[in-house]
């Protein structure tokens, strides 16, 4: 073999040597799945408060559609 040939071999066995690392890449994105306001996350002292439950509820709405988005 002349060294060409030997260049030649070494780039093809490095591109394998890569493409199976790249191939065998087990990186995952796991998503936590929504979990949204129960009526025990709500401070008590906003219990009776209408407009302050009103505003927790779209703002729990407002932020599941864009993590949902």
């Amino acid at each position: 073999m002349n060294s060409e040939e030997d260049e030649f071999r070494r780039i093809e066995a490095e591109a394998l040597r890569r493409a199976a690392r790249d191939e065998d890449d087990d990186t995952q994105v796991y998503a936590k799945p929504w979990q949204g306001l129960s009526w025990e996350d709500m401070p008590e002292e906003y219990a009776g408060d209408s407009n302050f439950l009103s505003g927790a509820r779209w703002a729990e709405a407002k932020l599941k559609e864009k993590n949902n988005g």
